[in-house]
């Protein structure tokens, strides 16, 4: 495939220039986002089977999953891989800008994300989602070349194709499932992430390798896709260009409406009607919306940054996307510690309203953090180790950074 090369990208795409704070700010909403997803499999021993929690199943409490599931579930980690596949034409040209290979540093970025991805789903959080970035990272390497309008065609198609082959395949598995529910009060919980540390890992450990397949395969082509439409804006320079407002209005009118719509259909599905079938539809038809609402969420947002408060907000969330791998991986271990036998081991002991207190708390502790970090540091613990391989040589970290950031 054929496109604009390295060297045609706009000269401010070259280089180290000053940092982008709404790509910073849209990351540290991301790992919100994600955070409000991931802090259920700590919290909840039933969230990895797909059953409802019988100790949780009041109005308040399935209606308070249910808002969760309308508002984060399938979103975030798009705008995630939407933002990684930005950051990649970035890295390129300043690659080329520096007459160094493009090739070699990313390999060896990939290679560090594959091994950061593998410890983290071993030992901390068997939803790891970094050793499929790594992988993926290769395909986008090898169709670097690619323009900016195939890119978007490519994006449609993987998303378009993965959300119709789910649905599709969801509509066949309700028509054969039985119609009697399954009594979830006489299954043992799947996780017992409340048991010693040994048993907690070795429970991780079992899960991951079959966790870990489903994500490469159903998350992964769908994350591919958010990374070429982040390929495609990148090569745009779009966030540094700025959108209209105009634009960024029309976008908000259609995401929102679209795809809070469709995520309150299918976050119904899931907890008002269950059935391995219907979540089957139900994650098909997510898969097919959840962009648009995601489109909606970035409009509203950076419309909102161009405000007096907005832009209070941006700087108080973006210090947090700085670091955005030490403090997805940050999350991981916290949850450890609040949830499980490695710490208060609080699993199945909060309601879900606490549950989504905890990861308010947990994010803002998150954001103190990260503004303490970058007042000192270049880079984050993470950041650092993986830019050092990435660049093969070890990173400055003393002072405080304008540059772009380069972790994830």
């Amino acid at each position: 495939m054929t496109g604009r090369p390295l060297d045609r990208i706009p000269a401010a795409s070259a280089g180290a220039v000053q940092r982008v704070a709404d790509l910073d700010a849209l990351r540290a909403f991301a790992l919100l986002g994600i955070l409000c997803v991931n802090i259920w499999y700590f919290a909840d021993p039933y969230a990895i089977t797909g059953i409802p929690n019988p100790d949780y199943s009041s109005p308040v409490d399935t209606a308070v999953r249910f808002m969760a599931s309308v508002l984060f579930e399938a979103k975030f980690y798009i705008l995630f891989s939407f933002l990684f596949g930005y950051s990649f034409v970035l890295q390129w040209a300043s690659a080329a800008a520096s007459g160094a290979s493009e090739v070699g540093r990313t390999l060896r970025r990939a290679a560090g994300l594959v091994v950061l991805g593998l410890c983290h789903g071993l030992f901390l959080f068997y939803g790891d989602i970094l050793l499929t970035y790594g992988l993926l990272s290769l395909v986008l390497l090898g169709t670097r070349w690619i323009s900016g309008k195939a890119a978007v065609t490519s994006a449609s198609i993987l998303i378009g194709a993965m959300g119709v082959f789910v649905l599709l395949t969801g509509v066949i598995a309700a028509a054969f499932e039985p119609s009697a529910p399954t009594d979830a009060g006489t299954l043992p919980p799947a996780f017992g992430l409340a048991g010693p540390p040994a048993e907690v890992i070795a429970q991780n450990l079992a899960l991951y390798p079959i966790v870990g397949v489903n994500v490469l395969f159903l998350q992964g082509p769908i994350a591919l896709g958010a990374f070429y439409a982040g390929l495609a804006c990148a090569k745009q320079r779009v966030f540094e260009h700025g959108l209209s407002p105009r634009l960024l209005r029309r976008l908000t009118a259609i995401g929102l409406p679209i795809g809070l719509t469709a995520a309150i259909l299918q976050a119904y599905l899931v907890h008002y009607v269950g059935g391995t079938g219907t979540a089957l539809i139900a994650f098909g038809i997510s898969t097919l919306t959840a962009p648009a609402l995601t489109a909606g969420y970035v409009a509203l947002l950076l419309l909102a940054f161009r405000t007096r408060r907005g832009q209070r907000l941006r700087a108080l969330l973006a210090p947090a996307g700085k670091l955005a791998l030490s403090n997805y991986l940050g999350q991981s271990v916290l949850m450890l510690l609040v949830f499980t036998g490695f710490g208060l081991a609080l699993t199945n002991r909060l309601p879900p309203l606490a549950v989504l207190g905890a990861a308010a708390l947990i994010f803002v502790l998150q954001l103190l953090a990260s503004y303490g970090w970058v007042r000192q540091f270049r880079y984050g613990p993470l950041e650092a180790l993986l830019r050092a391989l990435t660049y093969w040589r070890r990173p400055t970290l003393s002072g405080a950074t304008t540059e772009r950031s380069e972790s994830l």
